[in-house]
């Protein structure tokens, strides 16, 4: 939903979204779309928060699988929350620039731009410990798909990408515009995410079936 609002922003119009080197055109940007900004970034943060739930059921499923002390899982944990944090920072410094409407603070918003684009950025470069953590507890235990676990090493390897943000003024390596910068891991993220969450909920009720026909169970409507 974040993304679709952001299409509203017109990132190829006039003015488009402007990469980290052309950060002095931010202002007008944030001027022309300022709403949609603010709608996004509230969608983007309440899809963060909702992800934190989802971390906790996850590693919920995961520590059990794992001999102690478990490492892999408490990986993924800790990977998740850092990632988020920093993600989380991000989008209040974007909500900052859109709440900076007088001339005299308009100066600091290309600043705060190129800071929340990096934060954000940052936040994606983490959430590659929280996906190698997944894929290693994964390919050692066999808790979910061999699949999930594939598709958790190839988003960890695009996440690791945004760590080179800070080397790149444009292109795909920008941190607020960059294919690899920016979409390509914010993708692998919302998609890992969707698949997971499906499987997951598929797992549990095949379990909750597999309970209720057991001999001496009484069966569940």
């Amino acid at each position: 939903m974040a993304f679709v609002v952001f299409l509203t922003t017109s990132p190829t119009g006039s003015p488009g979204i402007p990469d980290v080197g052309d950060a002095r055109f931010a202002p007008a940007y944030f001027a022309e779309n300022l709403d949609a900004i603010r709608i996004s970034a509230l969608l983007t943060a309440v899809g963060t928060t909702l992800f934190l739930w989802f971390l906790a059921h996850l590693w919920a499923v995961l520590r059990p699988a794992e001999p102690a002390p478990g490492q892999g899982s408490m990986t993924v944990l800790v990977g998740g929350v850092a990632g988020s944090v920093l993600v989380l920072t991000g989008l209040a410094l974007t909500a900052t620039s859109g709440l900076s409407t007088t001339t005299d603070q308009a100066v600091n918003v290309s600043t705060l731009y190129v800071a929340s684009a990096l934060l954000t950025a940052f936040g994606g470069g983490v959430y590659s410990v929280f996906f190698f953590g997944v894929a290693k507890v994964i390919f050692r235990t066999g808790v979910m798909a061999k699949w999930l676990g594939w598709l958790a090493a190839v988003a960890a390897l695009l996440c690791a990408c945004a760590f080179m943000t800070p080397f790149f003024t444009a292109n795909v390596l920008n941190a607020a515009t960059g294919a690899l910068g920016r979409w390509c891991w914010t993708a692998a993220l919302v998609v890992w995410l969707i698949l997971a969450s499906g499987a997951m909920a598929l797992g549990e009720r095949r379990q909750a079936r597999a309970v209720s026909a057991a001999p001496g169970t009484p069966e569940v409507a």
